[in-house]
Order: structure tokens, then sequence, then C-alpha cells
């Protein structure tokens, strides 16, 4: 989830200054492709590509010993790099796309012009674009990140990968109902526990929020 949400707000604020240029078309084309594409169809093409084909990275699991033995290094980092490919490609496209339209909407207003008149350096108008794009990027990407709960079904079916998704697609494929009613319960929580701290957030960064 950080990498594919830290890549799209660098995309989307690049697409935004450069907005009608080959880099904005490159970069909404890609958020384009990467909303439309689903993620388990994905994840087996990357399977095809790049394990059975090309034999570069292993098709699913969590490397020897599984869960319990995970360590950060590369014998196991390996493991990860589909799944998190596959996890981040649709919230990339989507808060890419946000961050575009909010950045090239910000570049509009008159106190951008007003900053560069008073000989503000580029970096410092930058910082005052993004810190007024901040609020809407927060909210797209809090929602974002409780999407990926429900889209990680899939894909950690498809890589064999041991998580809540896999947790709930066990559950009903065992028909356990406790288990299949406690993991839902837990997971709602933690949307609802997120959108809350993500509202908390954004009047922490915008200070009219506070006001209303």
């Amino acid at each position: 989830a950080f990498f594919g949400f830290t890549m799209a707000v660098f995309l989307g604020i690049v697409a935004g200054f450069f907005q009608g240029r080959w880099m904005d078309r490159i970069v909404t084309g890609f958020a384009v492709t990467g909303v439309s594409v689903p993620h388990y169809w994905l994840g087996l093409l990357m399977v095809i590509v790049f394990s059975v084909q090309s034999n570069l990275l292993p098709a699913g699991g969590m490397g020897a010993g599984g869960s319990q033995a995970w360590q950060w290094d590369w014998a196991h980092l390996r493991y990860a790099i589909m799944p998190i490919i596959t996890l981040s490609v649709i919230p990339m496209g989507i808060i890419a796309r946000t961050v575009r339209a909010a950045v090239a909407e910000i570049l509009g207003q008159e106190f951008v012009q007003t900053l560069h008149a008073k000989g503000l350096l580029n970096r410092r108008v930058l910082w005052h674009i993004v810190k007024n794009a901040t609020p809407t990027v927060l909210a797209v990407s809090g929602l974002q990140l409780g999407y990926l709960l429900g889209g990680s079904i899939l894909v950690e079916t498809v890589f064999n990968w041991p998580g809540s998704g896999k947790l709930l697609k066990d559950a009903i494929d065992t028909r356990d109902l406790p288990m299949l009613q406690g993991t839902i319960l837990v997971l709602a929580m933690f949307f609802v526990v997120l959108n809350l701290l993500v509202d908390m957030l954004q009047s922490v960064v915008d200070p009219r929020m506070r006001r209303t």
C-alpha cells in the first residue's frame, strides 16, 4: 500500500504540473489502464510472464517456512514483489488521477500566481500546492486502503499468500460461518477506524475543516 500510494502521489503531481504535455498523457494513460485491469487477471498474467516463462520470480507462497520464517531479505522479499504490484495498480491509478486533478485545479487559482509574483522559489510554491491538495488525497487514499482489503481476497488466492483475504476465501470454501463473520467484522471495524483517522488527519492538515 505504501509503495502504491507514494508512486501515485508522485505521478499525480508530475502530471498536474505538466498537464497537456507528453508526461501528463503517459501518466493519465497508465492511470486509466491501471483502473481498468482486474486484480486477478493481472496477477495471473504476471505469474505466466515472470514465473512460468522467464522464471525470474516465484509464483506464490512466502518462501521456505511460510509466514513463520518470514524475514526482510531478498530471499523472502522476492515472493512479495508480484503481490505488491498487483494490489497497487488500481489504487495507483485512482489516486494518481485524483492528485493530478487537484494539482491542476490549484495551479489555476489566483494565490499561486500571487506566490510567483512575490518571487517565491518553485519548491516553496510546490509546497503550498501540495499542502492544499493533501486533504483530498487523504480522503481518497483512506478509501482505497480500505478497498484493498476486499481486493486482497483474489490476489492472495492467486499467489497463495496467507492473509485476511485468503482467510476469507478458505472460510467460504469450508463454510466456516463463525470464522467468516469474525473476519468480516474485523475488516469492517478496520475500515471504519481508518476513515476516522483520515478525517482527523484532514482536520490537522487543513485548519479550515476545524472551523466547520
